[in-house]
């Protein structure tokens, strides 16, 4: 399969039209059509529903977008990467993370970095541990940091300085606010949002409260991504969301944090492929990372 079917495949999928897209790729749009058949023939697999005004993925054709967006973005990494000469630093460094304060030890260690080296850019993508995980794993990240519980033996990986704490973000109009903390018998009370982490287990409250919450106990609200997209159901009342401490977006008079008791504190680490060859750019980012970690160790 060419490259250039991929990019024609891809227009296609974002346009939802063949002349659209044709005009867009300044082909023609019989010379585009045939093309998109070829490649439907060579898969063997349906990849468009058309009508007159539209041209749709299928379920195949979905998948084959994911696919073909991640096949194209390493092409990409891996030209930028040839391209890079021994002057200065230059070129682009992924990096996903959940959402914890400790991104600041990585976003320190590139602007240290782009001070001395101006061509140097980066690319940040947020979301939870198993979205991280699934992008590094298909080599369209660099590093990830992972807010454990996380399994990270196939992964060269390294542990940042200090720790979150678990608790529970609620109203400050609500019934909890003056609380102060929130106990295992507390928390079977209380209508949550927790993490929709899912392939890399979330936290343990079973073990946490040694047996007396378990998830059959729980009133579970929903699931999330990122926390921050469940503030206007914590304001209103209608939900609390258990979460770490000292995330940003809750820093307003309308939430109260209440920490878990007894205290549940976790660990986060930045986790990159083993045995994958970096581009200097980021050996560097990672000498610079180590340093900056062991100096706080």
């Amino acid at each position: 399969m060419e490259l250039r079917t991929l990019h024609y495949f891809l227009a296609v999928a974002r346009e939802e039209n063949m002349t659209e897209a044709a005009n867009v790729l300044h082909v023609t749009q019989p010379t585009l059509s045939r093309q998109m058949a070829d490649l439907e023939a060579e898969l063997g697999k349906k990849l468009f529903t058309r009508t007159n005004r539209s041209t749709v993925l299928t379920e195949e054709g979905v998948h084959l977008r994911q696919r073909a967006e991640e096949i194209l973005s390493l092409v990409d990494q891996t030209e930028e990467e040839i391209r890079d000469d021994n002057t200065d630093l230059s070129g682009n460094i992924r990096i996903g993370a959940g959402i914890t304060h400790l991104i600041h030890y990585l976003t320190e260690t590139f602007a240290e970095l782009r001070r001395d080296n101006p061509r140097l850019t980066i690319e940040l993508w947020t979301g939870n541990a198993d979205t991280i995980q699934e992008k590094l794993e298909h080599g369209l990240l660099d590093f990830a940091l992972f807010i454990e519980p996380f399994h990270a033996e196939k992964y060269e990986y390294l542990r940042l300085p200090g720790k979150n704490k678990l608790g529970v973000v609620t109203s400050a109009h609500g019934p909890w606010a003056d609380t102060g903390k929130v106990t295992p018998e507390m928390i079977t009370q209380m209508p949550l949002m927790v993490s929709s982490r899912h392939t890399n287990r979330s936290f343990d409250l079973v073990a946490w409260s040694q047996g007396k919450v378990t998830p059959e106990k729980l009133t579970i609200v929903g699931t999330m991504d990122l926390s921050c997209n469940v503030n206007v159901l914590v304001r209103q009342g209608i939900t609390n969301l258990l979460c770490l401490d000292k995330l940003e977006h809750q820093q307003s008079p309308d939430f109260v944090f209440l920490p878990l008791d007894p205290p549940f504190e976790v660990s986060s680490l930045v986790a990159w492929k083993k045995y994958r060859l970096l581009s200097r750019s980021c050996e560097a980012f990672l000498a610079a990372l180590r340093a900056r970690v062991g100096e706080e160790q």
